[in-house]
This record gives C-alpha cells, structure tokens and sequence, in this order.
C-alpha cells in the first residue's frame, strides 16, 4: 500500500512510475494499493484500470496525518497489507504506527522531499530529535530520491532509520516530431519558434517570476522566441497579468493542468527546458523527462538539481532568483544549435545510463521485497 501526498489529477512521470511498479510486484504476486489525496478523476482511474492495482482516496494527509488517520486506518483493516510506503509528505507523520498495528511487516517512507529557500540543514533539537524518532521508530527503511534528500534527510536527526538512495527513473521514448507539431498546432505556437518549457505548479517556489523576467529581457533583443509555461497553482491568474504588464503575453502560453502533458507531446515540441526554482528541489522529475528527449535544461543551481543538470554538459546552471544570469543562460542556447544538440545528447546519454525507469524499479522491488519474492499485498 502506498499513501501518496499527490492530486490524482494527471498522469505524469510519477503516475507513470507507479505503474511500472504496480507491473513489476504483479509479476512477484503482490496486488498494490494506491491512496491519492484528493478527488479522483475519471482519466486517472482508468489509467491505473489493472485487476492488481486497487485506486483510494484519502484525504487531509499533511499535518502529521492526523487528520486522516481514522480513514486511513480503515483502509489499512480493509485491505491488510505486508508492505507500507508514504510518500510527498513529510517523513513525521502517524502512518508508520498504524501500519504497524494493523500488521505490516514492512514499513518505508520514500524521501521526495524539497527544502525551503536557503535552509541550511543542522540537527534539530534534542526534544524534536526524540519525538521525531518515536514518530517513526516502526521505519524498516528510508528511501531517498536523490543525495541530496538523503543527506538533508539524515542531517536533521529525526530518525534512526537506515536511508539509501534510489535515483528517479522515467521512461525513455522516440521523439515524435508530428506529436511535436500537434501540440504546437493546438495551443497556437508558431511552428519556427524556439520553445522554451516548464512544466511546474504555480506557485513561487517554483521560479515563475524568475523566468517571466528573464521571457521579457531576452524578447526585447530576440525575436522568434516562445515561452510555454504548463501547471496550476494558485499564483496562475497572478503570473498570467504578469505577463500582459511585461509585454511579453503574445509569447508565452500558459496551459493550465495537462492531464497527460508527455504523451500529448510537451516534450517533442520544446527546444529548451528551464526549471528556475527557487526552494531546493529534491530532484527535478521533469528535468529528466526532458532529458531523456534531448533537451538541454537551464536550472537553478539548488538542491538535487546539479545531480542531473551537470554544468556546462548537460545543461546550464545558474543563481537562484537572478533574472539577468537566466536569460543570458537562455541566450546563449537559443544562440547555438550545437551547443543545444550537444548538451540534448549528453542529457539523453545520463538519462540511459543512470536513470531508466527499469533499473528505478527493479531496485524498489528488491527493497521491498527484500530479494524475496513471496505473495501478498
């Protein structure tokens, strides 16, 4: 069973890894329980339509899960599992207790977890330390997405847990330039601009402002260039004025949510990806989607994000915040075929080589299994 802190409101490179995983147990004898925060939507259900994959919704699962505890401990009697994972929330919360009375043999939290803008991570009090620690003392294991959650992770001393690291995957597919054409057709991208994409929720951790500032400084000297900025949040209406105010709304799309933004082909129409975020990102999912079409990637040089985007070869990183550094990052890849190229192959190469989704979920399956494949759920 997995309790995951994530709207169940698209299908994107988690969803996806979900079900690789749900597969890859199926083919050990494990049915799998996925608990989403939220109203589930008809797409969404039928994407996970498996006869070993069973959809909940549990809602109100922040605040130390209190507050959907009694749900979810009606859950957990229902369908009884061996194995517990939580997810996209902190690792303090009551989930690991109720696993444990409720039979589970095997309890993970799996780390995904950004930091705040310019927190440095130190031990927490000794009073936060103890609790912290009674909070999660039934853990078999912590599984870090990246070495940065794993250090941040461990520096804060709230548990004794062991914790590893386990690379995110996603999927490694054939560019589709058609695809690639379709979606520009659909939302009204001239066919020979440059496109420039992120794929993110609204809100300003994620650097919008940032890259709004660098559209409107790099559109005063080039032309032929287009923004295209994919998610919800609540800041969207804000950054859509945003834009008119810059003068710069005829070259920038926002779409919204995409219910399916990989398979519509975000991806295959994009020259560029930036990912501009200002808190410490664990470790940049989309990055990598982008990535493994070729895409160069401009990020912020924060968090997990220099893991994927390595300077100089697979992309450009630049200070959190400075709109002047990124659009001079944005320059200097619109200004250069090869260099896009070559940073695209070198991304795509990283990718296959350290971050397949194969590989991702043949080390959770040995986790959680323990190298013992038996029945269960």
């Amino acid at each position: 069973m997995f309790v995951v802190g994530l709207l169940p409101t698209k299908i994107g490179s988690m969803e996806r890894f979900f079900q690789y995983l749900a597969a890859a147990l199926d083919r050990d004898g494990w049915d799998t329980v996925l608990c989403f925060d939220g109203a589930i939507s008809a797409e969404f259900n039928e994407y996970f339509r498996k006869p070993y994959v069973t959809v909940e919704r549990l809602d109100n699962q922040g605040q130390l899960g209190f507050a959907c505890a009694g749900a979810l401990w009606k859950l957990l009697r229902k369908h009884r599992p061996s194995i517990f994972v939580y997810a996209f929330h902190g690792v303090l919360r009551c989930f690991p207790w109720l696993a444990r009375a409720a039979g589970s043999k095997r309890i993970f939290f799996n780390d995904h977890s950004s930091r705040p803008y310019g927190q440095i991570a130190a031990p927490l009090s000794l009073p936060k330390r103890i609790v912290g620690r009674l909070l999660t003392a039934p853990l078999t294991a912590i599984i870090s997405v990246s070495e940065f959650t794993r250090k941040t992770g461990n520096t804060f001393g709230i548990t004794s847990a062991p914790n590893m690291v386990v690379k995110n995957g996603v999927e490694v597919r054939p560019i589709d330039a058609e695809r690639g054409s379709r979606f520009r057709q659909r939302f009204g991208i001239p066919a020979g601009d440059l496109l420039v994409t992120q794929i993110c929720w609204m809100v300003e951790a994620k650097g919008v402002k940032t890259i709004l500032g660098a559209a409107s400084m790099l559109l005063q000297k080039r032309r032929g260039i287009h923004f295209l900025l994919i998610g919800d949040g609540e800041e969207l209406p804000q950054y859509r004025r945003l834009a008119v105010d810059l003068g710069i709304a005829q070259s920038v799309t926002f779409t919204g949510i995409l219910s399916n933004p990989t398979e519509i082909g975000v991806f295959d129409a994009s020259d560029v990806y930036c990912q501009p975020s200002i808190w410490q990102e664990a470790s940049g999912l989309a990055v990598l989607e982008a990535m493994s079409f070729k895409l160069p990637v401009v990020a912020s040089n924060t968090g997990g994000l220099p893991d994927n985007v390595r300077h100089g070869q697979t992309g450009i990183l630049v200070p959190v915040g400075e709109i002047d550094k990124l659009c001079a990052a944005l320059e200097k890849l619109i200004d250069n075929f090869n260099l896009r190229k070559a940073m695209g192959e070198a991304g795509y190469q990283l990718v296959v080589q350290e971050h397949r989704i194969e590989g991702t979920i043949r080390k959770y399956v040995d986790i959680f299994l323990d190298h013992t494949p038996t029945a269960g759920a």
